[in-house]
């Protein structure tokens, strides 16, 4: 009925309003042609990054048909049977039902989102912390010091991370020695479990605490100084600067790096735990993405595998979202 009552209304409109509507049109279509044509190369720049994007971002997603599928090495990916149950029928959601009725899936999970919360409630208020501390030095020298050491883990390797640890916390170390006069026992880092989450949230912040921090000082830099001037004229100290000036001014950088962070929720950081765990913390420490290596890479359950990143990304997507309307509710700048 309403399609019937909009196809009469634009019978019978106006031929001033048709027109006018399609003239409006066409000048869009001749000014998308005229900038198109004024900046042709800027488009033609961009085709490598386009075609880049297909093959390695967008092309393996059809990869994503193996979690709805019995994984068959000689047929392949597209060759490879749909999933069929126990009885042997047809069941395409057939891994994700083995995935939900797994205790350990879910005890991974859980251990996933353990250390994703404990990272996120204790790293990241330290980079906005450290911008608002740097912000506040007036040497500039010292500042650049601080800015260059503070980044320098993020390019240091888990790898590398991982054995300075093991070597550091070692029975006989110097660390261990000195742990054992303030406690009056070792403490064992990498066979306890609250031990061990403790050094995983104490590396993961000293390595990419500096490192985030450079999304806040570029929204710092976007401050204009003429506030802090008016406001010194004002008798403003610098908490008060701090307060009504700094952080209303970084506050979209936070917005934005609060979606991200909580979207991957769902990834604890596989490179961190896989080099730094063992079978001794595996209750607190084996998380979804390393349980998923051991079952999909060193097992050979691709399928399974796939069906669980498929879950994580899923996780992440609805997080995103989810973080993403909580934002513009609460009168932030989200991502759309």
């Amino acid at each position: 009925m309403e399609e019937k009552i909009t196809a009469a209304a634009e019978e019978y409109a106006p031929a001033e309003t048709k027109s006018g509507g399609q003239k409006m049109r066409r000048t869009r279509r001749e000014k998308f042609w005229a900038y198109f044509r004024r900046n042709y190369m800027l488009y033609l720049m961009t085709i490598p990054a386009v075609v880049l994007l297909l093959i390695f971002n967008y092309y393996p997603m059809a990869g994503l048909q193996l979690a709805f599928k019995d994984w068959n090495p000689w047929e392949g990916i597209w060759g490879s049977p749909w999933a069929t149950n126990a009885d042997g029928e047809l069941d395409v959601l057939a891994h994700f039902k083995t995935l939900m009725g797994n205790d350990l899936f879910w005890t991974k999970f859980g251990n996933t989102l353990r250390i994703s919360a404990l990272k996120i409630v204790t790293g990241f208020p330290v980079p906005i912390i450290f911008v608002l501390l740097m912000n506040e030095m007036a040497w500039p020298f010292f500042k650049k010091l601080s800015q260059t050491i503070s980044y320098l883990p993020h390019f240091i390797s888990w790898v590398i991370i991982a054995g300075i640890l093991m070597a550091m916390t070692q029975t006989d170390s110097s660390m261990q020695l000195l742990l054992e006069r303030v406690f009056g026992h070792q403490v064992l880092f990498f066979a306890d479990n609250t031990s061990f989450l403790v050094l995983v949230l104490v590396s993961d912040i000293w390595k990419n605490a500096g490192w985030e921090m450079i999304i806040y000082l570029a929204a710092l830099s976007t401050i204009s100084p003429e506030l802090y001037e008016a406001a010194e004229v004002d008798g403003a100290g610098r908490w008060s600067k701090m307060r009504y000036i700094t952080l209303p001014g970084i506050m979209p950088a936070i917005c934005i790096r609060l979606i991200f962070t909580v979207s991957g929720i769902a990834s604890a950081g596989f490179d961190q735990i896989f080099n730094m765990y063992n079978s001794t913390v595996y209750d607190v420490g084996d998380i979804l993405e390393t349980y998923l290596y051991r079952t999909g890479i060193v097992g050979g359950q691709y399928d399974l595998s796939a069906a669980m990143g498929l879950f994580n990304s899923v996780i992440g997507l609805i997080l995103t979202l989810t973080a993403n309307w909580i934002v513009n509710k609460a009168g932030g700048e989200g991502i759309w």
